[in-house]
């Protein structure tokens, strides 16, 4: 992998929450191979909530299904409960589910990135990249808590000027 982010990746805490052996040894071969060195584990969505109310993570890479609570539980949590100590972790869903039911879901829920398994290396360090190099505001509101939905640098559709700035053609 030739993308390299920066030094300063040792001091940045990462959760990954997955019940498969496999994944969580790809994610973490991925994260080492960057840089981070301070790497945590957790197995079940349950055993990831008592870490992220625990210890201070800088941001969460989860899976959507496992076995006892799934990845938009974990979610939910961070963003919403009084007992979540820091709403605003940006977190990385791993999945299989590619139907937009399932996008718009995660996105509702507060996911900052949905990578949809299987995913290459580089397709995670993309997702790494535009949570450290671009991160978006937060919104707080009555009915949605979780990261700006959205992309600000994202180009615009072809086509579409009902949405577009007067100064971009």
């Amino acid at each position: 992998m030739s993308i390299i982010l920066n030094s300063n990746l040792q001091n940045i805490k990462v959760l990954i929450a997955d019940d498969e052996r496999m994944i969580q040894g790809l994610v973490y071969d991925v994260l080492k191979q960057l840089g981070f060195t301070q790497i945590t584990i957790a197995n079940s969505g349950r055993q990831a909530i008592e870490l992220v109310s625990k210890f201070p993570f800088d941001f969460i890479i989860s899976d959507w299904r496992m076995k006892d609570l799934d990845g938009i539980d974990l979610i939910r949590f961070v963003r919403t409960s009084p007992e979540s100590p820091n709403p605003h972790i940006p977190i990385i869903l791993l999945t299989g589910n590619t139907e937009s039911y399932y996008v718009l879901t995660a996105r509702d829920a507060g996911v900052n990135e949905y990578l949809i398994k299987p995913f290459t290396a580089e397709q995670l360090v993309r997702r790494i990249r535009s949570l450290i190099e671009r991160p978006r505001g937060f919104v707080e509101s009555p009915g949605y808590r979780g990261p700006d939905r959205r992309h600000r640098d994202a180009p615009w559709p072809k086509d579409s000027d009902r949405r577009k700035p007067k100064d971009k053609k």
